[in-house]
């Protein structure tokens, strides 16, 4: 029973993390659609939840299910991987309920004329982005430890996953700041994705089978030929 349990548990934490990747996504993308002059290429996706959005409450959305999708993926690998990832959910987390102001709307959120002065919110909203990237670079680099010997590619693809995440990440800015932005998402929700499907440890698939005994012991050669052959007359 507690391998079916941990199996069980498994499955749906790794569910909780492909669907909240999946949510962001699609939320972020219909959500963009529906502003008038945003622009994936342009502008920022936290712009969507911003405080002066038209679809704050899909933004917002979207972002917590991110958050939640990292806080499953701490559920799946535990030890030290776990600490990392739970503190990239609870970035996303805060991310999403500290919102930056957007006084003409998501669309060029940041950028003058639609622009507002940095308040708490804004600050918060800032430093809990930068707390999501250290914390899952942290991960990252936990899991290519992990895998160094047992899986050196998988280690190896971590890594290079690590690099393309802060050369992206240090490149979210100017007219294609959302490109850039968009791009750096791709890598560290992919990464995440494939953390949980394909590197992480997997839970026994199924229940350890009953002893034939009553006492509970495994059976030696002894007592299990006596157990087919039956008793001597």
């Amino acid at each position: 029973m507690r391998g079916n349990r941990g199996s069980d548990h498994g499955s749906r934490a790794r569910g909780v993390v492909v669907g909240g990747v999946a949510v962001f996504w699609l939320v972020s993308l219909v959500a963009g659609t529906l502003v008038p002059g945003y622009s994936p290429r342009a502008d920022y996706v936290s712009s969507l939840a911003g405080r002066g959005s038209s679809v704050a409450v899909f933004g917002i959305a979207a972002i917590a299910a991110l958050g939640l999708a990292h806080l499953g993926a701490a559920t799946v690998w535990r030890g030290a991987v776990a600490v990392p990832l739970a503190l990239a959910g609870l970035a996303g987390l805060t991310i999403a309920a500290f919102r930056t102001a957007c006084p003409l709307g998501a669309a060029g959120c940041g950028t003058p004329p639609n622009y507002a002065p940095a308040d708490l919110a804004g600050s918060v909203h800032g430093l809990a982005v930068l707390a999501y990237e250290v914390a899952l670079l942290a991960a990252m680099a936990v899991v290519a430890a992990r895998l160094a010997r047992t899986r050196p590619l998988a280690a190896a693809l971590t890594v290079v996953a690590a690099v393309l995440s802060v050369v992206l990440g240090l490149n979210i800015d100017g007219s294609d700041l959302g490109a850039w932005q968009r791009a750096w998402l791709v890598v560290n929700t992919g990464w995440l994705v494939a953390a949980v499907l394909l590197l992480s440890p997997r839970a026994p698939r199924g229940p350890t089978p009953p002893s034939p005994w009553p006492d509970g012991r495994a059976a030696s050669p002894g007592r299990r030929r006596a157990r087919r052959t039956g008793p001597t007359r």
